[in-house]
């Protein structure tokens, strides 16, 4: 199952041996037709970034995306987002939050879900990126500054007043943007 599959890739990808993780996904995946679901994308991800493997971690995505059955979540971007940060590459987390939200201006497949509502990244990953940047030097400032603007402008999703390092998790509020890409309930 997806449930025991996961286990066995977070416990590979602890003992260091990532690509044993990614030998048992495939395996499976190609002998038995057997379709890796989210969790089992999630767990691989956390592994890689485990392993410090961060471009095998973002090149997930765009497999996982390529993969029909499978529906990208806000839990999935993240936990990549997440790595991005751990990996000290705070402009990618900005690139996986943009394409979590389908703004322009990344690099990685384009997701969508089935129902064409944006994915998005859980509110407590943003508050922490959005920390991260604010205190970064000039060119994660900037960055953070036009990504906020465009999410809030193009997604409905607006950081509260006077946001800070230790905001509450409902510092991130989505609102309905009329005519614009709302999220609409999550």
């Amino acid at each position: 199952s997806n449930y025991t599959l996961s286990i066995l890739v977070k416990v590979l990808g602890h003992a260091r041996r990532l690509p044993q993780a990614f030998e048992m996904v495939e395996s499976l995946s190609s002998q038995n037709g057997f379709r890796p679901n989210v969790q089992v994308y999630t767990c691989l991800v956390q592994a890689c970034v485990h392993n410090r493997q961060l471009e095998k971690a973002l090149s997930l995505h765009d497999t996982m995306v390529a993969d029909a059955g499978c529906v990208v979540d806000d839990k999935f971007y993240a936990v990549l987002a997440r790595g991005c940060l751990q990996m000290r590459q705070p402009l990618k987390a900005l690139e996986v939050v943009r394409v979590a939200y389908q703004l322009p201006g990344h690099g990685m497949a384009a997701s969508a879900r089935r129902d064409g509502r944006v994915v998005g990244v859980e509110a407590k990953a943003l508050e922490e990126i959005a920390a991260k940047l604010q205190a970064g030097g000039r060119e994660e400032q900037e960055a953070w500054a036009k990504l906020s603007g465009e999410l809030e402008k193009s997604c409905g999703v607006r950081g509260s007043s006077g946001y800070s390092h230790g905001a509450s998790r409902d510092a991130w509020r989505r609102r309905p943007v009329v005519g614009g890409r709302g999220r609409g309930g999550h």
